[in-house]
């Protein structure tokens, strides 16, 4: 490959990176997939309207999950087995959190709690930044088993729009930026 290929596709990448019209629809659809996560589950009694924490902290951490998986669909993070894998990893080990804080000091529970749950992201190959606030949730806030379910719908919701999306062409399946 000659010197000046090389820089031009470097240019190509860095020119479809700054295009303006290929990050809008991802915005507006980003919005909107946010929008209806929230819808749902507020419709399964997640307690949205009070903004009690629990809730604040769970959906900051499914709106940065949006951010990675439909802004950066390509990143390492935005797989959909490191997505998934993550949020269930740091959902049981919340909730198992959340029971040992009942018997052990809290404190320890959560310093355990948020070791455990990072290595076993690392461990696994399912790094997901986010996915740690959803334990810490189940810790701070205390949230039984039903958030479980919660976790579950929202990792539903967001995997749907993810594939709908890419279905559609809002995110092409296809990218120079694709990280293997």
């Amino acid at each position: 490959m000659k010197k000046n290929e090389f820089k031009h596709k470097e240019y190509k990448k860095l020119k479809h990176k700054l295009n303006r019209n290929n990050i809008i629809i991802p915005l507006i659809a980003t919005s909107f997939i946010v929008v209806l996560l929230i819808f749902v589950l507020h419709q399964i009694n997640f307690d949205i309207r009070e903004i009690n924490g629990a809730s604040a902290l769970i959906f900051t951490s499914f709106a940065s999950s949006a951010f990675i998986l439909f802004l950066m669909p390509y990143s390492k993070a935005a797989k959909r087995t490191r997505f998934v894998k993550s949020y269930l990893i740091a959902g049981f080990f919340g909730y198992i959190g959340f029971v040992l804080s009942h018997f052990i000091n809290f404190y320890f529970v959560v310093g355990v709690i948020i070791f455990i749950v990072s290595f076993l992201l690392f461990e696994t190959d399912s790094e997901h930044p986010p996915a740690i606030g959803i334990a810490v949730a189940f810790l701070i806030f205390k949230i039984p088993a039903y958030g479980i379910i919660t976790l579950i719908a929202g990792v539903i919701i967001l995997f749907a729009a993810k594939y709908l999306m890419q279905k559609i062409g809002i995110l092409s399946k296809a990218s120079e930026f694709k990280v293997k």
